[in-house]
């Protein structure tokens, strides 16, 4: 249930009316008149009598009679039964202050939280940052690790998929993700061709990196399972082997590519 809201300023402005017009009221005279009849009118007072003149010696002239004073005149009927004009006046005013109070309640705006669009220096700061993060995290080590808990996974020598690397690897996918959207949000936006270029270099530099990282760990898994077997020749595991340091190089040069790319960024950030 809803509570009425009456602002301040009304309930003062009515208590105010109010309290002038019981005063008002209470002023003026009550009309005891039945109806037809005639209100009486106030007797004026008897005429006093101008006393005898008294006989005085010769030289002296009798006193001038004292004139009678004037009747009092009735009050007109009707007269002070109407309160005064600014009364109404007033009291019309609160009651439209009251109207207005009850047609506005709970009308109020709701207020609207305005949130700024991002700009291409936020999609940029959010590229890169997400961009270096995955720079650190797609290095050697890494690749080396992924394999190598292939292998153990397979043959049953260990369990690593609980260790810190792989909650790693398990978020690479969603940060690559994250890093590309924020990237291609700034080549839409970017104000001018080198900016557009930047961003687009460093998306395609870091899904390379990635691909490397892959072939990498492929490689590491690959070398261990020949290793691990006693009767497969010399040079097939020379092969695997070779095939190891290849893919190890080009996740080296991925990453040197990647890096050039971050630093091109950084200069617009």
């Amino acid at each position: 249930m809803h509570h009425i809201r009456t602002p301040k300023a009304v309930v003062l402005a009515v208590v105010f009316a109010v309290s002038i017009l019981l005063s008002a009221c209470g002023s003026t005279p009550i009309d005891t008149t039945l109806p037809g009849e005639t209100p009486d009118t106030t007797e004026a007072p008897a005429t006093t009598e101008a006393p005898e003149t008294t006989e005085a010696p010769e030289t002296t002239e009798a006193p001038e009679t004292t004139e009678a004073p004037e009747t009092t005149e009735a009050p007109e009927d009707g007269e002070g039964d109407s309160p005064p004009w600014w009364l109404l006046i007033l009291i019309g005013f609160a009651l439209i202050m009251l109207i207005v109070a009850f047609a506005t309640r709970g009308k109020k705006a709701p207020v609207v939280a305005t949130v700024a669009a991002a700009t291409w220096k936020d999609h940029a700061r959010a590229g890169y940052a997400e961009s270096r993060r995955l720079y650190d995290s797609m290095g050697e080590d890494m690749a080396v690790w992924r394999g190598n808990a292939q292998f153990e996974a397979a043959t049953a020598v260990g369990d690593t998929a609980a260790t810190s690397r792989a909650e790693t690897w398990a978020g690479l996918s969603a940060g690559i993700t994250k890093a590309s959207d924020s990237l291609y949000a700034l080549e839409a936006a970017a104000p001018d061709p080198r900016t557009a270029e930047s961003a687009r270099s460093t998306v395609t530099t870091m899904l390379a990196v990635r691909t490397a990282l892959d072939a990498r760990a492929e490689a590491r898994f690959a070398y261990r399972t020949t290793e691990a077997e006693p009767e497969q020749e010399g040079s097939v595991l020379l092969d695997a082997r070779d095939r190891e340091i290849r893919a190890s190089r080009n996740l080296v040069e991925a990453r040197n590519q990647f890096a050039l790319a971050l630093t091109n960024l950084s200069t617009i950030v």
